[in-house]
């Protein structure tokens, strides 16, 4: 044993000899090795030179393994070293932190020559580094170490491979970073692990520091230096981890950042960046700025909407410029073009399709991290496959979900997660119902699935949306016992859905978007708890889903009576933060081009004025969240804030009932509600859906087809009108007797879905005994609302402004050769007995109208008014010179003495084309919004010279001295006053029909102001 020490270096200097020079050596190496190994523990233990001799002969096995790349040499020394750890730490006077250093070397090295659990050996090696370098007796020079480390981490770690051991090797960089800071390898070996941990686990702190890493990489890389590698790997890998996370959240400050490193890129030399990698993330760029058109509609410079990038770009993104990565991209547009082909009708025989799929599949290996892009295309060729043979196939089916089952199982495929989860849910419920025996198990898992889908934070708002119908949908036709969770879950989503977007304009392009499932889903959910006999909860359903956009900015203007007193602090700030979102999403004006100064905003990382907007709205946002959680936090606010109860709705219909019709599939109703009862339900036929719907079409079909002047449209409208009074007329005047609201007696309709469009005033004939025709507006006084909160809205206002002494009127008139009576109608508004200001031809520009607004209580316009179909913002007053003045610019006016609006215009009530019915987005509404409590407007194109005849009978109403007008103020005579003029015009010689039904009354009302109502429904109670 004396000797054992000098033979062990001897033989470890001749190892450095020439290779043809060491026969023989190997086999000696191991013989002492096991002279050693086979002693008795007792002279491993106490031999005076033994741990000396074995931590030699594991530095001579290092140095053997590491010249003749034998495994075996570098798995012995390990043995020995780990033996030696083992050991009470100095008893034997090799330091502890001497061992731990080359047992990291001996695990380097296995690593190297991918010897034993490659792995294992990495998180191993980690684990010891880091108590390397907090150990105080280590003082010896890192740099090789961490060299050594770096190699190996870059060399074996890869996105998708399960067992690797990030969290060791994160924490063991971090540690030499603090030793080394400006090492710059290990500052990209950093980054490139942390981005590989993102990607497995969506950690959004590991992409921050990632990203932060690596652009220290980046403009740490000295000038005009040609040799640096890190630097344009850094461009690259950071700018693929910014488009996966956009792929994989879909979070629209997520979208910016991707385009953002993109266009880094693209501007970077053509050498830094492999020509294929180029290419793919040049269509990736294009293919995210079509991501915002996905979901904030048409956007100036974006072209149309696209479907996703392509998983063939998007493995070049993930896997770089490699042959395999080549090989899988090639499977992968096979099986695109074949998903294709079934899309668009163009397979006949749908075996022999499936199994060029099933042959592209089974050529790329199982193990193959990134087989599961090929089942996440083949799970649906399948699933294709099945409903082309009239769902009947079930083979097809089964194979289906084992293909989504598989993806689930690739660590790589979290990023699919969400959607096989919906594909997945999907295909199981389907085979459900076609095929009874699987119904029970598929019914349950298909259902926990879509109900993961909708709550998964890491999917888009949108899927997570639709996903959540799906959920309530399949509930409710099956029953199940989470359909109240579904619904509830989908509501949540919908208005989350609505803020995605910065402004208006796009907020209403993403309803637009998914008016199937927007439209339909709060009137579904109401309809199911009418079903559950839960009426006052229906009626809370049905305010929350209707108006969404004019909600949100009614919000954004509530006061904070309540919070001021609480906390004064709190309450500037979240008013401030509220001003500067209503100002933002009110910023972009109709057909305005982004300039730079659009949404500009300190420290927002964006690269175009749309970007900056964006980023700036989701700032506010979340600083709002931020204050709505120290809100919350207070005493008495903990439901800060908070939707507005049935109590608070139901002061809506003080002055009157009000008459909620919902119009869905599964069950229609008719809602009467009252003050102070509970509200009356009247049920409809089982065709009441189907009739309703068939009226709506047929009255706008031919009103497009034949023109409002043509008799055949007045036919038309007569049908309608008698066969909405048998469907809708006659039971509401039934049932209001029977409630003894008397005839004469002020009504609100506020209706949903196609009634938006159907002129429900005036309903009928309605038979009587005294010979004469009537209408429904003849029994009452009616006047529509696009929301409960609206009426309830005018409470905010100064009870000073009941005056009854005549209001200041402005007018506002452009007389134009296609309007020959206006000249008329302005004569009858000059005459009348109060003050008119007069805004004429040249002195009728916007700016003015807007100005004058704020000094008037009532404003008459008489001019043309226009829509432009699928543009609802762009609705407008035509004035001089040909400039409009649009919705959107008389939503932003804010006044606080306008009372009553009359619109001597057309369209002023009608939804534009390609609109939301459900959002009430027209220029009565806008003029309600903007502060007028009572608007007079139109359903479609009005007649020129009726607005002469109109506004003379109207005011002449108005203004009546008459005693049971007395002491009314004139805004509330003007639903009255109305219906006088209306029932004028309608006994006018040669008068079609839909000449007087056009004109329309929307009306708020004005009660005794409720403290704890109003806080309510502005959310501070």
């Amino acid at each position: 044993m004396a000797n054992l020490l000098g033979d062990i270096l001897g033989l470890a200097k001749e190892r450095h000899t020439p290779s043809n020079q060491r026969e023989g050596l190997d086999e000696t190496v191991l013989h002492l090795t096991k002279s050693i190994l086979l002693r008795p523990p007792s002279s491993l233990e106490h031999g005076p030179t033994t741990p000396q001799a074995l931590f030699a002969l594991a530095k001579a096995l290092l140095i053997c393994s590491d010249v003749s790349k034998q495994p075996r040499d570098a798995i012995f020394a390990a043995t020995f070293l780990f033996h030696l750890r083992g050991q009470p730490q100095g008893a034997f006077g090799v330091p502890p932190h001497r061992v731990t250093s080359s047992l990291v070397d001996a695990l380097v090295l296995q690593v190297r020559l991918k010897a034993e659990n490659v792995m294992k050996n990495i998180g191993e090696m980690a684990v010891l580094y880091c108590e390397l370098l907090a150990s105080d007796a280590f003082e010896s020079d890192t740099t090789r170490s961490i060299l050594l480390i770096c190699e190996v981490i870059l060399s074996n770690i890869r996105p998708g491979v399960p067992g690797q051991p990030l969290d060791q090797v994160v924490d063991c960089l971090r540690a030499a970073r603090r030793h080394k800071p400006d090492l710059r390898v290990a500052c990209y070996t950093l980054a490139f692990s942390l981005c590989i941990r993102y990607c497995m686990t969506f950690a959004n702190g590991d992409y921050e520091e990632a990203t932060s890493l690596y652009d220290e990489v980046i403009t740490s890389s000295p000038p005009g230096d040609s040799q640096d590698t890190f630097a344009p790997l850094a461009l690259q890998q950071v700018t693929a981890l910014a488009m996966f996370r956009s792929k994989t959240h879909q979070t629209p400050e997520y979208f910016e950042e991707a385009i953002y490193r993109a266009r880094d890129v693209s501007s970077s030399s053509p050498s830094s960046v492999p020509p294929l990698l180029r290419t793919a993330i040049n269509e990736a760029l294009q293919d995210t700025k079509k991501e915002r058109s996905r979901y904030f509609g048409s956007i100036e410079g974006l072209g149309p909407r696209s479907g996703g990038l392509p998983l063939s770009q998007q493995l070049a993104l993930e896997k770089g410029n490699t042959l395999e990565a080549d090989r899988m991209s090639k499977k992968v547009q096979l099986l695109e073009g074949l998903l294709s082909e079934f899309h668009g009708n163009n397979i006949t025989d749908v075996e022999g399709a499936i199994e060029k799929g099933r042959t592209i599949l089974a050529s790329s290996a199982p193990s193959d991290p990134y087989a599961y892009c090929l089942l996440s295309l083949f799970g649906p060729i399948l699933f294709e496959g099945f409903k082309r043979t009239n769902f009947k196939n079930i083979k097809y089916l089964d194979e289906s979900i084992g293909a989504y089952r598989r993806i689930l199982e690739y660590p790589g495929a979290r990023n699919f997660r969400s959607l096989t989860h919906s594909l997945l849910a999907l295909a199981l419920l389907t085979r459900s119902v076609c095929f009874p025996g699987h119904r029970m198990q598929d019914l349950n898992e298909g259902m926990e699935l879509f109900s993961q889908c909708a709550t998964d934070g890491h999917a888009s708002l949108t899927h997570r949306f639709r996903c959540a119908c799906l959920w309530a949908s399949f509930a409710r036709l099956h029953r199940h016992s989470s359909l109240s969770t579904a619904y509830e879950c989908a509501m949540s989503s919908m208005q989350n859905n609505l803020l995605f977007a910065p402004t208006l304009q796009l907020q209403h392009a993403t309803l637009a978007e998914s008016s199937d499932v927007f439209h339909v889903m709060p009137l579904e959910y109401a309809s199911y708890q009418v079903d559950q006999r839960q009426h006052l909860e229906a009626i809370v359903t049905l305010e929350r889903g209707r108006a969404l956009l004019w909600s949100e900015m009614r919000h954004l203007r509530a006061p904070i009576d309540q919070l001021q007193q609480a906390h004064p602090q709190l309450a500037h700030s979240f008013a401030a933060i509220n001003r500067d979102l209503e100002a933002l999403t009110k910023s972009v004006p109709p057909s305005h081009k982004l300039s730079i100064d659009d949404g500009a905003a300190d420290d927002l990382r964006a690269v175009d004025p749309f970007g900056r907007l964006l980023l700036k709205q989701r700032k506010l946002l979340n600083e709002r969240d931020n204050l709505t959680t120290q809100i919350q936090a207070l005493p008495s606010f903990e439901n800060f804030p908070t939707s507005p109860s049935f109590d608070t709705l139901r002061s809506a219909a003080s002055s009157g009932p009000v008459i909620i019709i919902n119009h869905t599939f599964w069950r229609s109703d008719i809602l009467i509600l009252l003050h102070d009862a509970s509200p009356s339900l009247i049920s409809t036929p089982r065709d009441f859906y189907h009739r309703a719907s068939t009226l709506r079409d047929k009255l706008l079909d031919s009103r497009q087809k034949y023109g409002l002047d043509s008799s055949h449209y007045d036919e038309i409208l007569a049908f309608v009108l008698a066969e909405l009074y048998k469907l809708v007329g006659k039971p509401v005047i039934d049932r209001l007797r029977q409630l003894k609201v008397p005839e004469q007696s002020r009504i609100w309709w506020c209706p949903t879905s196609v009634f938006c469009s159907l002129p429900l005033h005036a309903m009928g004939p309605i038979p009587s005994g005294d010979g004469e025709r009537h209408y429904f507006l003849d029994l009452y006084i009616c006047s529509y609302t696009p929301a409960l909160s609206a009426l309830i809205q005018s409470r905010n206002r100064d009870s000073g402004s009941r005056s009854s002494d005549r209001p200041s009127l402005l007018l506002v008139a452009q007389p134009h050769p296609s309007l020959p009576t206006v000249g008329c109608e302005i004569q009858v508004v000059q005459s009348l007995d109060t003050e008119v200001t007069n805004l004429i031809s040249k002195a009728a520009t916007p700016a003015a109208v807007v100005d004058c607004f704020r000094h008037h209580q009532f404003v008459h316009f008489a001019c043309h008014g226009t829509l432009e179909t699928g543009k609802p913002f762009e609705a407008g007053f035509e004035l001089y010179g040909g400039e409009r003045l649009t919705l959107l610019e008389i939503v932003r006016s804010n006044l606080a003495t306008a009372e009553f609006a009359f619109l001597s215009a057309c369209h002023t009530a009608e939804v534009t084309e390609g609109s939301v019915v459900d959002e009430g987005l027209h220029l009565a509404a806008a003029v309600q919004y903007c502060g007028f409590r009572s608007v007079v407007g139109t359903m479609w194109a009005m007649a020129d010279v009726d607005g002469r005849d109109l506004a003379k009978q109207f005011y002449k109403a108005l203004f009546s001295t008459s005693e049971g007008e007395q002491g009314i103020p004139y805004h509330e005579r003007s639903a009255k006053a109305l219906r006088f003029a209306v029932k004028k015009l309608r006994r006018k010689r040669r008068m079609t029909l839909e000449r007087w039904v056009n004109f329309v009354h929307y009306a708020y009302w004005l009660a005794s102001k409720t403290l704890s109502a109003r806080s309510e429904l502005l959310g501070t109670s």
